[in-house]
């Protein structure tokens, strides 16, 4: 019905809600800043739902609620359903008024994005920056300010002011964000929390990540204790509408099977921005987990990644995983948004054709991108403790005692 009545509604009256409705908004945040900040109050904000970075410092919040009767949590988000609410935990809408009044008294907040533009930090509160991406291939914030547009940058530019801590993964991200995010406060090389069960991974609870002894790479040994097997399909977020699933569904499986065993399944997810309209279960063997609360939570059970640029390809090598790079439109996508790297120095491979991408997996060798993967690591500085979610935990508790 919501959708119906946007399309028989004139532009300039759609326009017309939206101004007056964020005026009224922008009017009720300034009315709530006349209460007094609650201490003890958390606000965490992801707008996609209940996932990233945000959701696992939340799990790791919800363990010491019973302890820290002074805690008290709001999850702030388009899909307040997802969240499983317990006491100490409420769920919100984004923009409603409770979320409101919550952003506008919370002693803490915590965000996987950029604040909204009526959003000010008052005195006496804490802007912990989690960003939803680590060590990243294409150029973002400040590097591609054309691409992003005035509006977004001089936001984005404000939002790094208010912010108290920026969480990173590498010196190659603390780097970026002194640069491109403008960050002039304390950037903790944490890790990314929602990394932690990678990186916990690949040690076994015991060794380092240099050691890259992963559940995956053991499970190739035995394949009899899997033949069910999911490969993820996540190409990032295009402009040009280009969105489309790129391979034969049919051959992809095989050729899956044919190198590493078992039978395979397709999991595509596309971005929140383009995932709307978009369906592939009439695809055989093809799931479309584009609503998928938690990429994340796919991510950790998978056995494969294909994606483009995005920065899940880093992640995923964390513990192992298999990872190969489908870039039919690279040439153009380099040349309009830009790249920190270029495919040469990729530690996987990259494929521009799909019968590439087929070959690639044919004639995959682990051995053969370990080191790579290493030394790429090696070279961005990669600091991922796999404590980054207690780490932060940590840090609101200090805070809120």
């Amino acid at each position: 019905m919501r959708n119906l009545i946007k399309r028989i509604t004139p532009n300039f009256m759609i326009r017309l809600y939206q101004a007056a409705r964020y005026a009224g908004i922008t009017a009720l945040f300034f009315l709530a800043r006349l209460w007094k900040i609650q201490p003890g109050l958390v606000a965490i904000c992801n707008v996609w739902g209940y996932g990233d970075n945000t959701k696992y410092v939340t799990e790791e919040l919800k363990k010491r609620l019973q302890a820290n009767p002074k805690l008290h949590l709001v999850f702030i988000t388009n899909h307040p359903e997802q969240v499983p609410v317990q006491p100490g935990l409420r769920a919100l809408k984004t923009n409603t008024p409770a979320a409101i009044f919550a952003l506008a008294r919370a002693q803490v907040w915590v965000d996987n994005n950029r604040k909204e533009a009526y959003i000010y930090k008052r005195k006496g509160q804490y802007y912990i920056q989690l960003w939803h991406g680590g060590i990243p291939l294409k150029r973002i914030e400040g590097d591609c300010e054309k691409e992003l547009g005035e509006k977004y940058i001089r936001r984005a530019k404000r939002d790094s002011t208010m912010t108290d801590l920026f969480v990173s993964n590498s010196s190659f991200c603390t780097e970026m964000y002194r640069r491109a995010f403008w960050a002039t406060c304390e950037i903790a090389e944490w890790g990314s929390p929602r990394n932690d069960r990678f990186v916990q991974r690949a040690r076994g609870q015991e060794g380092g990540i240099d050691r890259r002894e992963s559940e995956y790479l053991l499970r190739q040994k035995d394949e009899s204790q899997k033949t069910q097997k999911t490969v993820v399909y996540a190409p990032t977020y295009r402009a040009n509408g280009k969105n489309e699933f790129p391979f034969d569904a049919k051959r992809l499986r095989e050729v899956l099977t044919e190198r590493f065993g078992g039978e395979w399944r397709i999991l595509v997810r596309l971005h929140p921005l383009v995932a709307a309209g978009q369906q592939f279960a009439q695809i055989e063997g093809v799931e479309d987990i584009s609503t998928a609360p938690d990429l994340y939570e796919r991510l950790h059970e998978a056995d494969a990644l294909i994606t483009d640029y995005s920065n899940t390809m880093f992640e995923v090598m964390l513990c192992g995983m298999p990872v190969f790079l489908y870039m039919p439109d690279y040439a153009e996508y380099q040349k309009e948004r830009g790249v920190y790297f270029a495919a040469e120095q990729l530690p996987c491979p990259v494929a521009t054709k799909a019968e590439e991408c087929y070959e690639a997996i044919r004639t995959y060798t682990p051995e053969q991108y370990q080191e790579a993967q290493k030394r790429f690591f090696a070279e961005v500085g990669l600091a991922e403790s796999g404590r980054a979610a207690e780490q932060v935990a940590e840090r609101i508790v200090e805070l809120t005692r």
